[in-house]
Parts: C-alpha cells; sequence; structure tokens
C-alpha cells in the first residue's frame, strides 16, 4: 500500500460527503489551484477544464440546473484503489442519485491524482445519456 493511500482515499471521501451535502465551496478546497479534470465522454461540458477557478465557473451552473430540477445525491457505493504510481488512484462508484421521486445509481470512474495535501488532476467517465437523464 501506499503511504499516499489514506490520505488519498480521505480526499475523495471528502469529495464524495461535498457531493452529497451540496457542500461546493468546501469541495473546491479540495483541489488544488493548478487542477486538470478532464470529461473524456462529457457533452454537457468542456473535456478537459484547466484550473479550480474555471472548474468552479463552468460547473456551478450545471450544479443550478440539478438543485433546481430537484436531482439530490443520496448515497454512495465505492471502490479505491492504488496504483504502481504513488500519487494516482482509481476510484469506481455509482451515486445513488433521486430524481422525479425516482432514485437511480449513476456509475462513475475516476483516475485521481494528489500532490501533497490536494486532488491535482482528474480524469471523471460517466454514460453522458445516464446523466442527462436526471
Amino acid at each position: 500500500m501506499h503511504n499516499n493511500f489514506d490520505k488519498a482515499f480521505k480526499l475523495f471521501k471528502k469529495q464524495i460527503e461535498c457531493i452529497i451535502n451540496d457542500d461546493r465551496k468546501t469541495q473546491m478546497n479540495l483541489y488544488s489551484e493548478n487542477l486538470n479534470y478532464k470529461f473524456p465522454f462529457a457533452n454537457d461540458r468542456p473535456n478537459l477544464i484547466k484550473g479550480r477557478e474555471s472548474f468552479e465557473r463552468v460547473m456551478t451552473p450545471l450544479w443550478e440546473k440539478s438543485r433546481k430540477s430537484g436531482v439530490k445525491v443520496i448515497g454512495c457505493k465505492h471502490e479505491f484503489h492504488g496504483t504502481d504510481e504513488p500519487e494516482l488512484f482509481l476510484a469506481i462508484f455509482s451515486l445513488e442519485v433521486v430524481s422525479n421521486k425516482e432514485t437511480i445509481s449513476l456509475p462513475i470512474v475516476q483516475l485521481i491524482r494528489i500532490e501533497g495535501d490536494y486532488i491535482i488532476e482528474i480524469e471523471e467517465y460517466f454514460n453522458p445519456g445516464v446523466r442527462q437523464d436526471i
């Protein structure tokens, strides 16, 4: 196990907690100022967002839209793994989301790179069709 594993797992769990609690200010503090956030399959946002401020600027309208639509994340099932690179981790998880009084599971895979006490890079994979349905 990597020395960074516990720190990375704590950052991941805090990120999920922020998503469930819709606490975006705390979530932003988990990311470095030079964050690179990649969404290779997204069709509702840029595939690469450089910088924490840019990430917040791009995502805020999407979060607002979800709030106004009554979408709420109520839980998360996850796996978290180290890799051969000590600063790179793999998170496989499903967010349990209530939308239109229906609960759906939103599967996501993230490659998370940490440096010091911050997440510096995330590459996130999800099905954009499912995401648009909520």
